[in-house]
């Protein structure tokens, strides 16, 4: 009896360090939930602060992106007005070139009818002298009918014909002129625009222009 009784004191002696350890486990097991729980938030505040860095970053990239796609359409907004006046710069320039083509050729023309005009007529005045000639050689009659012309009358004429082809040949020299200019400004404006081949085709022209403008240069001065 005595001994039942102290092993029941015995064991009521025990209890209180099985609840000590007890109560250390769980406030263990509770501290690593804690500490569980607090890593899992430094985690989470992690991948929230990356996920933060990515956004920003995007939101640089679609910065950076606005401004570019800005700068490209204020360069071409430029390019297109730069464009237009250019061609209209051509266009003022070209009709320019045409006027002054256009005057040098009518020069040109002019003296070129009026030197043809004073060669026939030079060509008939020696014709007719001949033929008075010749029949002065039959008659004396028929050369008291129609006098030979003087032959002063002949060098005057012919001083005429010598100056107008002078005239015709610097006509001729200064459309070439023209020509070339016209030429060199066209080729300067197909290389600003290059998309556009009406400029190389007018300066082709120009340049046969100028071609056929220097034979006749030299047609009349040779001669």
């Amino acid at each position: 009896m005595d001994r039942v009784r102290r092993t029941a004191s015995g064991g009521d002696a025990e209890s209180p360090g099985r609840s000590g350890r007890q109560a250390g486990e769980d406030e263990r097991r509770l501290e690593e939930r804690e500490h569980q729980l607090t890593e899992r938030e430094r985690q989470a505040d992690e991948r929230e602060h990356e996920a933060d860095e990515r956004e920003h970053e995007a939101d640089e990239r679609e910065h950076e992106a606005d401004k570019r796609e800005k700068r490209l359409q204020e360069h071409m907004a430029l390019l297109k007005q730069q464009t237009v006046e250019l061609r209209a710069r051509a266009t003022s320039v070209r009709e320019r070139a045409e006027q002054a083509v256009e005057r040098a050729e009518a020069i040109l023309n002019a003296n070129q009818d009026r030197t043809r005009r004073a060669e026939a007529a030079l060509s008939r005045a020696y014709a007719r002298t001949a033929r008075q000639q010749a029949n002065v050689a039959r008659s004396v009659r028929q050369d008291e009918q129609r006098p030979v012309p003087q032959q002063s009358d002949l060098t005057e004429l012919a001083d005429r014909v010598s100056a107008l082809r002078k005239r015709t040949a610097a006509a001729a020299a200064r459309l070439a002129v023209t020509e070339e200019h016209v030429a060199r400004t066209h080729d300067e404006l197909a290389s600003r625009d290059p998309g556009n081949p009406e400029p190389r085709r007018r300066a082709d022209e120009a340049r046969e222009a100028m071609r056929r403008a220097r034979e006749t240069d030299r047609k009349y001065s040779n001669s």
